[in-house]
């Protein structure tokens, strides 16, 4: 079974998988020896991809012990999430990581680093006032959206598991790819290619020419 672009709509995954007879009432790994795939772009556009996350997590360890298989490929926007490219990320995702010491972290934060956000609202516009500066980052920073940027670094529970999955999987003689794979690229082992796609998530590099920025990647 393949799925793909989930994108936050933890409702219409449960439903798809549980069409797939993959999971049961509980949402408990049901499928017994079958290969589930999921091919990229759980998160962004809609709230809930912190929950389909979690969910694809406990399935990949209950469909092992049942002798089946839950493969997560690696998506553009999951590469997005932990390069720092936030724009398509719903409110929702920033608030699933909302905790009570959330509102004292982003204080804290903004107090940390008051001098070089000052300077970056004034190079903006040289006449905004402290308490705008204040507000406007505040604003910028929801409660949960630095949790959320935690969470997809390089070191963050998310980010280790994203670049544990692969960027291509063969299964048998299918390959399961997000978006297809370029003639750049279809001579390069699919080994190569995961481990070029790991490596560049690890740096978060935003060049161009990185295989999870390249239009041919």
């Amino acid at each position: 079974v393949a799925v793909g672009d989930l994108h936050g709509d933890y409702q219409a995954w449960i439903e798809i998988a549980s069409r797939a007879r993959l999971i049961d009432r509980r949402n408990r790994w049901a499928g017994g020896s079958a290969v589930l795939v999921q091919t990229g772009d759980i998160t962004d556009r809609g709230p809930d991809s912190l929950k389909i996350i979690r969910h694809l997590m406990r399935l990949q360890g209950q469909a092992r012990r049942s002798g089946g298989r839950v493969v997560v490929v690696l998506g553009n926007h999951e590469a997005m999430n932990m390069t720092g490219d936030l724009r398509y990320v719903h409110p929702g995702e920033f608030a699933a990581f909302a905790n009570a010491d959330s509102d004292r972290l982003r204080h804290r934060i903004y107090e940390a680093n008051k001098v070089t956000i000052t300077a970056a609202f004034r190079a903006a516009k040289p006449t905004i006032t402290d308490a705008a500066i204040r507000d406007g980052w505040l604003a910028a920073n929801p409660p949960g959206k630095l949790e959320h940027q935690a969470a997809w670094s390089p070191r963050g529970e998310l980010g280790r598991w994203t670049m544990a999955n692969p960027a291509v999987a063969r299964i048998g003689d299918t390959l399961f790819v997000h978006g297809g794979i370029s003639i750049r690229y279809a001579g390069v082992p699919v080994d190569q290619i995961n481990r070029l796609a790991a490596a560049a998530l690890a740096s978060q590099t935003e060049a161009p020419t990185a295989i999870i920025h390249d239009p041919f990647g």
